[in-house]
């Protein structure tokens, strides 16, 4: 009977030890953060730059968090997995494990605990993990690539910007809508090309140099609208899906097309503000 229980444990073991392995090898990289919750200040004892050494020695392809050039990586961090080194230490011994997390931040895997009794916090933290770290032998490291976690890639190396243009544009289509409340209200706009006053509720803001452009620079999802005078970047424009309407990146309101003109309009206090801009794509 006991020779019984000991083989099912046994067979428990390697099953799990292989889905353990398994689950490793799907992933490129091992990322190595410069701090540990366990001790104070970034690399302290050299605990750090000690991990990735010995991770490497294993056979892992581990690198500090900005050491990572690889396109494939920053295209999708997923290929990573994040070091976490844990301190399980009590008055007379020192013990750390070691877990590697996916970038969801699930477990795929977790070392034995490796133990020290020496007095000195920074030998005994070093035996310590190289103990834990020893847990790697048996794994037999090979990278293999997994379709899922390919396929989490970005679709284009302009994903993150588009995905935050979107998320402005979103942001200031709630603007745009309390702008457009009344109906009627662009009808009811002032010609801006003529020289009649503005209703008592509008104020127009004279330029403060007549010969003032705005020279359009193309980017991701919109212009960069450049001062001609100072050569600096006045205003960062995104596409809408209304035509010739663009929202204003970090600034009020929205800038159209009227009547051939191109205005800024935004509202500040009660305020209705119009401004005539010269743009030139």
């Amino acid at each position: 009977m006991k020779k019984a229980v000991i083989a099912l444990v046994l067979i428990i073991g390697v099953v799990v030890f292989t889905n353990a392995q398994s689950s490793l090898n799907d992933y490129k990289y091992v990322v190595v953060p410069h701090f540990y919750e366990f001790v104070k200040g970034k690399d302290a004892y050299r605990l750090n730059t000690i991990t990735r050494f010995l991770l490497k020695k294993k056979g892992l392809n581990a690198f500090m968090e900005e050491e990572i050039k690889a396109s494939d990586y920053n295209n999708n961090a997923c290929l990573a997995l994040t070091t976490e080194v844990i301190s399980l230490s009590n008055m007379l011994i020192t013990r750390l494990k070691v877990i590697l997390k996916n970038c969801d931040g699930e477990v795929i895997f977790e070392s034995k605990v490796g133990d020290s009794k020496l007095k000195d916090y920074e030998v005994a933290y070093k035996e310590a993990l190289n103990m834990a770290i020893e847990s790697f032998d048996a794994v037999n490291y090979k990278y293999t690539p997994n379709k899922t976690i390919l396929s989490r890639a970005y679709k284009d190396e302009s994903a993150i910007r588009v995905s935050e243009a979107e998320t402005e544009v979103e942001k200031l289509k709630a603007e745009l809508k309390e702008l457009k409340g009344n109906k009627n209200s662009i009808e009811k706009k002032v010609e801006l090309e003529k020289e009649i006053p503005l209703p008592e509720d509008q104020t127009e803001r004279p330029k403060e140099n007549s010969k003032l452009y705005f020279k359009a620079r193309p980017i991701t999802n919109g212009f960069e609208l450049i001062n001609s005078n100072s050569n600096n970047i006045e205003y960062i424009i995104h596409t809408s899906t209304i035509p010739n309407v663009f929202m204003i990146k970090n600034k009020k309101g929205i800038i159209y097309k009227k009547d051939g003109k191109w205005v800024r309009e935004y509202v500040d206090g009660e305020k209705t503000i119009i401004e005539a801009l010269d743009i030139r794509f």
